[in-house]
């Protein structure tokens, strides 16, 4: 943990925890020339604000009960005090960089606006076609409106560019998703941002500023998270679950680069997610009113409709496995909020996917379903795979291939993967068929490998646990948080918190596989 946590200093960028590459492979502190993918940092920046804060309050509690009870010499005993002493400082400072960085990219779009122009100046995304440009000036940005990050202009290959301008850092997989803003009511400095957020950006977020506020004891930081999640919340739900943004883009390829995304109207548990997050933050009298209105009405039409969703996940659950990362995040923050009927109602729609993913050799999932149900099998399988996690860290790194697939047909079980057709509309259907046998490369383990047998990913439980090859290159280094948040889950749950023993319900429908 330690020496993951030191490392991952180098990985903090703009308040943001991303991938990043070195200058030679022997990946020397301070020598970080680029950092390739920002799209997704605001999950994984989320997934590592919520962690922090576990190691906060694990330090806390430690520094409480003073010194190892078991310790025989003095300077064991000064040991522990500097040393939790130093924990809980280090991650209350990256606490605070985080918090800064998200309360930009929740609040910068307030001075994101764009002109109508017509006709169209430009009727071509760098990286693919839209079939109208009209500039803008229909939908005005907005507090709340909430980006995937900004960086400020002028970082090239360590921040976020345009599609396509910087050769060092091309960005060209969201073509239409860079504009850049001044942000007037805050620093006054000009910022790249990368917009159009997906609901990856709103889990990870809410994870991390919900867990923040609950478990770190500063009233200002409360205070800052709970504006800027009454304001994300009061955005989507103005525009009925849906982000415009105020490019004025139409888009025909990716809905996330056009004028308007439809995010969360088909989504009951991102929905659910949301509005309790605003309910339970909410001070004021007019707040709490207004958003424990909206949170029956919520409960009501989309909580019995969780357990539909997830066995709509679950039914394909090797390709796409991201998703069970974000209904572990939200159901999170959901199910340690909530009490009585609500939670009742609440544990049977996620108990559906736990069925399937809870012997999937995942340690973030268990450390999290440990915090929610009590039960000491997961905690103690989320340590066992921490362990394993570490061997996979040591054989995925300095750029060591993995390839699984040679022991397919001899010490391996294999199978041909799904493949889905998928038609882009408002509510997106997806067909699974049957794998192609012709297609020799589209193949998977038939049962989860071994953590340690896995090949390397950006976070390692949000890739299928039957995925059998992969390498990174040997400069490049993944910032490890698939470790660290676990790690301070079990820590918190374990000497701070030890939840209640109350296991989900029971789905008597199928695990799938």
């Amino acid at each position: 943990m330690t020496d993951l946590e030191l490392k991952l200093e180098d990985a903090i960028h703009v308040g943001h925890v991303v991938p990043i590459v070195f200058d030679s492979a022997e990946q020397l502190p301070g020598h970080v020339v680029s950092t390739p993918y920002w799209g997704d940092t605001e999950l994984w920046t989320g997934v590592y604000l919520a962690g922090q804060a576990m190691r906060y309050r694990v330090a806390q509690e430690h520094l409480r009960k003073g010194p190892n009870a078991h310790a025989s010499e003095r300077a064991q005993e000064q040991h522990d005090t500097a040393f939790w002493t130093g924990q809980r400082d280090a991650a209350q400072a990256r606490v605070r960089t985080v918090l800064e960085a998200f309360h930009r990219d929740i609040n910068i779009a307030e001075d994101w606006d764009e002109e109508l122009r017509v006709p169209a100046v430009n009727t071509q995304d760098p990286t693919g076609p839209h079939t109208a440009d009209f500039g803008g000036g229909i939908v005005h940005g907005q507090r709340g409106m909430i980006t995937r990050g900004c960086t400020p202009v002028g970082l090239g290959p360590l921040g976020i560019n345009p599609p396509s301008t910087d050769p060092a850092n091309p960005i060209n997989d969201h073509a239409n998703h860079v504009y850049e803003i001044t942000w007037t009511h805050g620093d006054g400095n000009r910022y790249h941002c990368e917009t159009s957020p997906s609901r990856d950006t709103y889990a990870g977020v809410t994870f991390g500023l919900l867990t923040t506020y609950d478990l770190v004891d500063d009233a200002a930081l409360r205070a800052v998270i709970r504006q800027d999640l009454l304001a994300m919340a009061d955005f989507l739900v103005k525009y009925g679950w849906t982000f415009p943004r105020p490019n004025g883009y139409v888009a025909t390829g990716n809905d996330e680069n056009g004028f308007v995304s439809p995010l969360m109207p088909h989504v009951p548990s991102a929905r659910l997610n949301i509005v309790n997050a605003a309910r339970h933050v909410a001070e004021a009298p007019v707040d709490k009113a207004k958003w424990d209105l909206l949170w029956a009405e919520e409960l009501a039409s989309q909580g019995p409709l969780l357990g539909i969703e997830k066995e709509i996940n679950s039914a394909q659950p090797n390709e796409g496995y991201f998703k069970f990362n974000l209904d572990h995040l939200t159901g999170f923050n959901l199910l340690r909020t909530t009490s009585g009927a609500e939670r009742d109602l609440l544990a049977r729609g996620f108990a559906v996917m736990d069925k399937t993913t809870r012997d999937e050799g995942n340690a973030h999932f268990e450390a999290l379903t440990f915090g929610l149900t009590g039960e000491p099998g997961r905690r103690d399988a989320a340590v066992g795979h921490l362990f394993e996690w570490l061997q996979y860290r040591a054989a995925t790194a300095g750029g060591a291939p993995v390839r699984n697939s040679d022991r397919c047909g001899r010490d391996l079980s294999c199978v041909q993967k799904d493949r889905a057709d998928i038609t882009l509309n408002p509510a997106p259907p997806v067909t699974w068929y049957p794998g192609d046998p012709s297609r020799l490369g589209d193949r998977r383990a038939e049962h989860p490998l071994p953590v340690a047998q896995r090949p390397p990913g950006d976070f390692l439980w949000q890739e299928p646990p039957t995925k059998l090859d992969g390498q990174q290159p040997a400069n490049a280094r993944e910032p490890g948080i698939d470790f660290l948040t676990p790690y301070w889950t079990v820590r918190y749950f374990t000497e701070v918190a030890p939840p209640q023993l109350l296991p989900f319900p029971e789905w008597v429908g199928p695990a799938h596989s």
